[in-house]
C-alpha cells in the first residue's frame, strides 16, 4: 500500500505540473483578457489638444467613503515638454490651488483619480486645468454626463 501510495503522489505532482498548461497562451497574449468598454472624449485646453478616457464603470467607493472615478489624459507628444501640470475636478475651480487632483504617471498618458459627488445633478462639469512651464493656466469643461460611464 505504501509504495502504491508513493507512486500515486508521484503522478499525481506530475499532473498539478500540467494543469496550467492550457492556460499559458492567455498568460502571454499581449491583450488583457477582460477590459470594460472605454468612454474617450477629446478636449481643447488652450492651445493642447488632449484626450480623456476612463473605463464605462460606476466610480469606486474609497475606504474613506468618498467615491472616485479614474481618468487618463492623453497628451500629444509635441506638447509633453511645455505642460507642467495637469488637473482635474468636478465643478469649477476657483484659483489653481482648489484645481483638482494632480495628474500622474507617464508623461504621455497620465491618470488622475477625481472624486466624485454622492448626489449628481446632471448639470455638474468636469474641468481640466492645465499649466504650462511659462506659468499660463488654461482651462476647459465638458459635461461629467459625457465621460463618466457606469450606473450614477
Amino acid at each position: 500500500m505504501r509504495k502504491l501510495w508513493q507512486r500515486g503522489k508521484f503522478h499525481l505532482s506530475a499532473l498539478m505540473m500540467l494543469v496550467p498548461l492550457p492556460f499559458l497562451p492567455d498568460y502571454f497574449s499581449p491583450k488583457p483578457i477582460f477590459v470594460p468598454p472605454e468612454i474617450r472624449r477629446d478636449v481643447a485646453v488652450g492651445p493642447f489638444p488632449v484626450t480623456l478616457a476612463t473605463y464605462d464603470e460606476a466610480p469606486g467607493r474609497m475606504p474613506t467613503g468618498e467615491r472616485m472615478k479614474e481618468y487618463r489624459i492623453h497628451i500629444r507628444p509635441a506638447d509633453i515638454d511645455h505642460v507642467r501640470g495637469v488637473f482635474l475636478r468636478v465643478g469649477k475651480p476657483r484659483s489653481l490651488r482648489t484645481a483638482g487632483a494632480l495628474a500622474f504617471g507617464n508623461p504621455y498618458e497620465r491618470e488622475a483619480d477625481v472624486t466624485v459627488p454622492d448626489e449628481l445633478a446632471g448639470t455638474e462639469e468636469l474641468w481640466v486645468t492645465m499649466e504650462d512651464w511659462s506659468g499660463g493656466v488654461h482651462q476647459a469643461s465638458l459635461p461629467l454626463g459625457e465621460i463618466f460611464g457606469g450606473k450614477r
